[in-house]
């Protein structure tokens, strides 16, 4: 179990620092508007770690893709659609049907993540 957490806290913490690498330099977007999604972000690595622990051991490390992509959907719905992020951040009204087809595009990106994850999970358990 600690492998899990431990791939998918080091995965979420390298795509934030990322991500927030590039919001920091985006044009006419203040600090103060991402304050919100800065404080999200910092419970991501923790958020993901857990969530990797929860995943039927018979699903690891195979199918963890699958397994952050219901964490992509779960994480869209909430963050899309029911906290309104693109209002939020960047001071737009986005439409309730764009902002419900961020929830299988967050799901496809989380896929892709969480398959960084396996390979991680894979490269920690073939190291001991």
């Amino acid at each position: 179990m600690p492998r899990r957490f431990v791939s998918a806290a080091a995965v979420a913490s390298v795509v934030i620092a990322c991500a927030a690498v590039i919001l920091l330099n985006v044009p006419g977007l203040s600090r103060e508007r991402v304050f919100t999604l800065v404080i999200l972000w910092l419970c991501a690595p923790a958020v993901w770690g857990v969530w990797a622990m929860l995943a039927p051991r018979s699903w690891t490390p195979g199918r963890l893709p699958v397994w952050g992509a219901v964490l992509g959907v779960a994480l869209g719905i909430l963050g899309a659609v029911v906290m309104n992020l693109p209002l939020l951040v960047f001071g737009q009204e986005v439409s309730l049907v764009l902002r419900a087809i961020a929830v299988p595009i967050a799901a496809g990106i989380y896929f892709l993540l969480w398959m960084v994850v396996r390979r991680v999970f894979v490269e920690l358990q073939s190291s001991s």
